[in-house]
């Protein structure tokens, strides 16, 4: 934060800049240099943890209230519905949410091949990755 070009004009601002440099982040942010090539194509990086995350703390939820018996199994998930504050919301976004996933893996995997990333010096990257998605 010490080599950043924001200066306060005001008093205010300058004490406001000095406990909380929010400005000062933001402009440090917003003149950070980028790759010309950058698109919204390499999001899906993080996208994909978002859903990994979530499908992880969702599916931990709903194995939390569910129960695996032949014979209560319905009752459990009828539980999650009803009775569980969320449960209607956290169960949905659980089962969307991995066609979300699926969907933006196979749009991960087809951007790298587009762009390249199988090639040499990745290579290795590309094989861990697809070593993680065959698992």
């Amino acid at each position: 934060m010490s080599d950043h070009n924001y200066i306060p004009t005001s008093k205010l601002g300058k004490w406001f800049n000095d406990r909380l440099p929010l400005l000062s982040l933001s402009a440090h942010l917003s003149e950070y240099p980028t790759p010309k090539n950058l698109n919204y194509w390499w999001t899906f990086g993080g996208i994909l943890t978002f859903c990994l995350v979530a499908q992880i703390i969702t599916g931990i939820v709903l194995a939390m209230h569910y129960v695996a018996q032949a014979d209560l199994a319905f009752e459990s998930v009828e539980h999650i519905m009803r009775d569980v504050n969320y449960g209607w919301l956290i169960r949905y976004f659980h089962a969307n949410g991995s066609s979300m996933f699926f969907l933006a893996v196979y749009i991960h995997i087809f951007r790298s091949l587009y762009y390249g990333s199988h090639k040499s010096p990745r290579e290795v990257i590309w094989i861990i990755g697809m070593i993680i998605y065959f698992l």
